[in-house]
């Protein structure tokens, strides 16, 4: 019985707790009123884009894609998809305060929240890079190339053994051409479960025909 009423009067004082905090999370704006500023606001305002904002995001864009200019092979950081996003997101802002141009600190404020999420997001876990592949595709350059390297070097190693190769000759050669053994063994994982290698047991692994 003591235990019950420990209990309840725990129950009674959280829930205090959790009413004292709900007050303090109340919106200014009521959600009925926000949603009938969003619906008239996409009826009646069309931003146009100023020259600064157009500046700005082009500058922010190129930036961007810089590195894939001066390298064809380095990771594209991002596409042509994100610079739509970037222009939607200037149309929102500016349609939020009920502008019909979206202006440079539009664009700003655009390019520092997309810049956000873009280190949150679009990084190589591996190299730190910038990578649009991370999501667009669903995997890095970095790992499609590991992927193409050990693919390459089981099609050599096929001409030595024949259709079943040792996965420790795999590690090896991998280690030889710069890949981590530990990441070189993750990628035969991948590739198995994706259908690509397939391991009959004792240590080897076969092109799946």
């Amino acid at each position: 019985e003591r235990g019950e009423r420990g209990e309840r009067a725990e129950r009674a004082e959280r829930e205090e707790h959790f009413k004292v905090a709900m007050q303090r999370m109340k919106p200014e704006i009521a959600g009925g009123l926000l949603r009938k500023y969003v619906a008239w606001s996409k009826r009646n305002v069309f931003p146009v884009m100023s020259e600064e904002a157009k500046q700005k995001f082009l500058d922010f864009y190129i930036g961007l894609r810089q590195p894939s200019y001066e390298d064809e092979d380095a990771p594209v950081p991002v596409t042509a998809r994100q610079l739509e996003a970037l222009i939607r997101l200037g149309e929102a802002r500016a349609r939020a305060r009920l502008s019909d141009k979206i202006t440079a600190e539009d664009a700003e404020r655009v390019i520092n929240l997309v810049t956000y999420c873009l280190k949150r997001v679009f990084v190589d876990p591996e190299t730190g890079k910038l990578d649009a592949d991370w999501v667009n595709v669903g995997t890095t350059k970095t790992r499609r190339d590991r992927a193409r390297s050990i693919r390459e070097i089981i099609k050599e190693l096929v001409k030595e053994y024949g259709e079943e190769v040792p996965i420790e000759a795999v590690l090896d050669a991998a280690e030889e051409e710069g890949t981590e053994r530990e990441k070189a063994e993750e990628m035969i994982e991948v590739m198995k479960r994706e259908g690509v290698l397939y391991a009959p047991g004792g240590g080897v692994v076969k092109f799946v025909r």
